[in-house]
């Protein structure tokens, strides 16, 4: 857990303040002013009236009389309060690192559009799931595995297409997942993740040398709402504003149906998060603002019911890793958090929820089979390469899907190796490394044309 100081922010239509107790620690360890203090004290206390003065002089306006109340504080400390509070902010909201990122989501989940609509991938997709072993139809899994897939149809992307037997990308790589993460492939001894495939070769990948790092946390498992970014806490804001246009007396709606402890709406939706129990704040973000649903209205590859999504019909069908995750920005006693965070920032990639474990096993999984293959006698001669399963994930997972950003997908496949090839992640200042397949470096230069063409 980030180790960060309380401070109230707010979104000026909708939220609230913080806690009063909350704002009374700032209070804590005071002292007594000295004469020396003092001094300087007076001095400030000169200075704000002076400015008073001269801003009412020019303005034409009469000074403010005293009535009680503190004395404004001049433009000067305004200023200097609002550094403090950026320099406390989520290192993701900092400039230039939020302004570059932003203009770079644009180019990715115009990316993301065309590869997860490519039909030639698709086709890659089917074809890895085939090579790999796994089951190619519904029937064909297990009793235990077709369960997992009913149920996680209303709410994972592929599931529902998974079900009815459709050829799609999205079906073709839960399938191969599904298989990939079978009991047969747990080692033992591991205490968490204990698939195979979360196995890293080199250290350049960030997930090395196992998959149990902890690079986010579950969007409830915030307590301190300064970990969210200004993005999610406006997310948080607005759905608790249209909870409350919609619902009648909201406390007694929460605590009587809901089974939240009892909360006062007058502390505003940060001070009430930060006062939740963990299991509270679960209810509250998942059940009742169903944060962890997707609000993208790009729906073109998706073939399964419009049902699922509490929003509604008009958006994606699924919960995305964007709003169910929050990405950890610092860990003391794991370098691999920080350095990944940082080569983030310096490279002005977009983050969604760290290094992504579904690749690793999907291209893990495959480069193994691949292998195997190979040292045949009959060894199939139409094998998808590594970069093009590398590509299956990023259409399977980038935004307008929004469960990993490009820069999680591409380092999470850094070492994958088949015996012959082995993937790395070269340019990490740009998109160049998807070029290396003719369906990469043509879905990039339609994304780059289009990007160019909207700044116009």
């Amino acid at each position: 857990m980030l180790n960060v100081s309380d401070f109230g922010v707010s979104r000026a239509s909708s939220m609230s303040s913080l806690s009063a107790d909350v704002q009374v620690n700032i209070f804590k360890g005071a002292l007594v002013a000295l004469a020396d203090d003092r001094v300087r004290i007076n001095q400030v206390v000169r200075l704000i009236r002076e400015n008073r003065s001269s801003e009412c002089a020019t303005h034409g306006l009469m000074p403010r009389g005293r009535s009680g109340s503190t004395i404004l504080p001049s433009k000067e400390i305004q200023d200097l309060k609002q550094r403090e509070l950026e320099k406390k902010a989520n290192v993701f909201d900092h400039s230039p690192y939020k302004e570059t990122a932003s203009e770079n989501k644009k180019l990715e989940r115009i990316l993301g559009k065309s590869l997860s609509c490519s039909r030639e991938l698709a086709s890659i997709a089917k074809r890895i799931r085939e090579v790999t072993g796994s089951p190619m139809r519904f029937n064909d899994f297990s009793p235990q595995q077709q369960q997992k897939i009913i149920e996680e149809s209303a709410y994972i992307g592929g599931a529902h297409e998974l079900l009815a037997d459709m050829d799609t990308l999205d079906a073709h790589v839960l399938a191969t997942l599904i298989k990939a993460e079978s009991k047969e492939y747990d080692v033992g001894d591991m205490e968490r993740r204990k698939c195979m495939f979360n196995h890293v070769r080199t250290p350049d990948n960030p997930i090395y040398p196992w998959n149990s790092h902890r690079f986010d946390l579950e969007i409830f498992e915030v307590t301190n709402p300064i970990q969210y970014t200004e993005e999610v806490r406006n997310l948080i804001a607005d759905r608790w504003n249209d909870f409350l246009v919609r619902t009648k007396d909201v406390e007694a709606y929460l605590y009587e149906e809901v089974g939240l402890s009892l909360i006062d709406i007058d502390d505003g939706i940060l001070g009430i998060i930060q006062g939740l129990s963990t299991s509270d704040r679960k209810k509250l973000l998942k059940d009742v603002l169903h944060i962890n649903w997707s609000t993208e209205r790009f729906v073109e590859d998706e073939k399964n019911n419009r049902l699922n999504n509490p929003l509604g019909p008009q958006f994606r069908q699924h919960t995305t890793g964007a709003k169910t995750n929050v990405v950890r920005v610092s860990d003391k006693e794991d370098k691999n958090v920080n350095k990944w965070v940082f080569e983030a920032i310096v490279h002005g990639k977009p983050v969604a929820s760290g290094p992504s474990g579904h690749t690793l096993r999907y291209l893990n999984h495959y480069a193994m089979c691949s292998e195997m293959h190979g040292l045949s006698n009959e060894a199939p001669k139409d094998l998808p390469s590594l970069e093009e399963a590398r590509l299956v994930m990023l259409g399977n997972l980038m935004a307008p899907k929004d469960h990993h950003s490009y820069h999680e997908i591409m380092l999470a496949s850094i070492g994958v190796y088949n015996g012959v090839d082995i993937l790395e992640y070269k340019y990490k200042e740009s998109y160049d490394d998807i070029g290396s397949t003719k369906v990469g470096a043509d879905a990039l230069k339609c994304a780059q044309a289009e990007l160019a063409l909207n700044k116009r």
